[in-house]
């Protein structure tokens, strides 16, 4: 995966957390507030991941 495509791919990710906290705590959804909130947070901690991985092994790359 090349590095326009990771970045492509965390911008999905954050924007789907956006959308998630912003339906947790819309009206008409707040039967399902709780859950909409608790995947939000589990798919930033996802993307948090993620990205510390990608951060760690450039670091750990051979010649740097």
């Amino acid at each position: 995966m090349g590095g326009f495509e990771r970045q492509r791919l965390y911008g999905a990710l954050i924007l789907l957390v956006t959308a998630l906290f912003i339906a947790g705590g819309y009206p008409p959804l707040a039967r399902w507030g709780r859950q909409l909130r608790i995947a939000a947070i589990g798919f930033f901690v996802l993307a948090l991941a993620a990205a510390l991985i990608q951060i760690i092994l450039w670091l750990a790359e051979p010649g740097r």
